[in-house]
């Protein structure tokens, strides 16, 4: 008898040390929503990750009734092993990263966890948790064919309705890691049970579409870790001919570096920034002849054009970029603009020969109260400065006024004031 039990306790022993051998499983939600599923059920998070038998293949289908959605942590610690992967509801397969805590969600109706190793031992478990949506808790967005609405994380599940189809466009999120991200989910038709489109790391690879004339959005608490615009959405046809469709914002760390950068290699592709704050551009490193950077405010549309940069390029630089929504397209090539912290860092304020400058109000063409313009340009002193200067658009009729106050050594040598009356393009004269 003695002799039995010790057998036994060597053979579950030697089964503890190779790691468990798992199997193919289908799970349902718990019958008390509050009690998590763990692998393997002895397993919890305040452990190490069990470890697992090599040279095995095995996957998890886990069921996500409709009104639900599943969290699930995954804990892997192995050597890199690439065949430990999860599966969205869309068929998206995904490889789970070591040491990568980040919860995934999960919506209706499925998602796979497949397992597939090598002969390398590893550690691998997870925990899922189903949950039901909040009640009482929508949010609209109706879009007219032609403007933007862009959105932080929210409590509120966002339906957004389009004259055409949706189009949804990611932002970058550089304060925070990419994988926060994925505690959101896009959904066609405006509702939670809809079939899932992708969440919003998806969207920083390129904009997702909705079928229909309706999407959804929901973002399962991510508004306590970021208050920065995670995405935006339009109707497809205000993009115009682009193709490739991306949000940058940038870093909150003054010692980080920010850029727009513009793939047109292939297609038409575009960045979209959003801010109370101008973008101040500086003179990229590279800029090909055969490249063309439009610059448009709020719009697509000619009249809200800011800016065509491409032979011209040099004097355009450094480069002061207003309204909220600042969209830059580009139709060939690769480039990198660099955007500035101030306009200190720009030299936004330094005139040089030849230099080209923009100004133009925040607000163009949007109502506001608050229009009022002012900029102040500088040479050194033993340098004498001409400059010619021609207002191009109003977008108000009048009174509007241009006042030109020009100074040396602290004295004032021209001063005039321009009343304008109407909308049309109005030269002023030169200097």
């Amino acid at each position: 008898m003695v002799s039995i039990l010790f057998f036994l306790a060597t053979l579950v022993a030697s089964a503890f040390a190779d790691g468990y051998t798992c199997a193919n499983i289908m799970r349902n939600p718990t019958q008390n929503l509050s009690e998590p599923y763990y692998y393997p059920e002895t397993w919890r998070e305040n452990m190490e990750p069990t470890k697992y038998a090599p040279n095995q293949i095995c996957n998890w289908q886990i069921n996500v009734p409709e009104g639900l959605y599943a969290t699930v942590i995954f804990y892997k610690k192995t050597d890199s092993e690439s065949g430990i992967k999860c599966t969205y509801p869309n068929g998206e397969q995904v490889y789970i990263e070591d040491n990568d805590q980040n919860p995934y969600k999960f919506t209706y109706p499925r998602f796979q966890i497949d397992l597939q190793v090598g002969d390398k031992q590893g550690e691998f478990s997870f925990k899922v948790v189903w949950s039901e949506y909040p009640d009482g808790r929508s949010m609209y967005i109706g879009l007219d064919g032609v403007h933007s609405i862009a959105s932080v994380p929210t409590s509120y599940y966002t339906t957004v309705t389009a004259v055409n189809q949706v189009m949804l466009v990611g932002f970058s999120v550089p304060d925070v890691p990419l994988a926060l991200l994925r505690q959101s989910a896009i959904y066609e038709g405006g509702y939670t049970n809809g079939t899932y489109l992708g969440n919003l790391v998806n969207a920083r690879s390129g904009q997702i579409y909705s079928t229909s004339n309706k999407l959804g959005v929901y973002t399962f608490g991510l508004e306590k870790f970021i208050n920065q615009t995670v995405f935006m959405v339009l109707d497809s046809r205000a993009a115009g001919d682009i193709v490739q469709y991306t949000g940058t914002n940038c870093p909150t760390d003054p010692n980080k570096s920010c850029g727009i950068f513009l793939n047109s290699q292939k297609n038409v592709s575009a960045v979209a920034t959003i801010s109370r704050q101008p973008d101040y551009l500086t003179l990229p490193k590279g800029f090909a002849n055969s490249i063309t950077l439009k610059i448009y405010g709020e719009t697509m549309e000619e009249s809200n054009l800011f800016a065509t940069i491409n032979s011209n390029y040099q004097s355009m630089f450094p480069l002061r970029v207003t309204n909220s929504l600042k969209i830059y397209h580009s139709d060939t090539g690769l480039l990198t603009v660099p955007v500035a912290k101030n306009a200190d860092a720009a030299k936004w304020n330094s005139v040089f020969d030849g230099r080209y400058i923009i100004v133009r109000s925040f607000d163009f063409n949007r109502q506001s109260y608050a229009q009022d313009t002012t900029e102040t340009f500088v040479t050194d002193p033993n340098n004498q400065m001409y400059f010619k200067f021609n207002v191009k658009y109003l977008d108000t009729n009048g009174p509007t006024t241009l006042d030109v106050n020009v100074y040396k050594n602290g004295v004032a040598v021209f001063t005039a004031t321009y009343v304008f009356h109407s909308k049309k393009s109005i030269g002023v004269g030169l200097l």
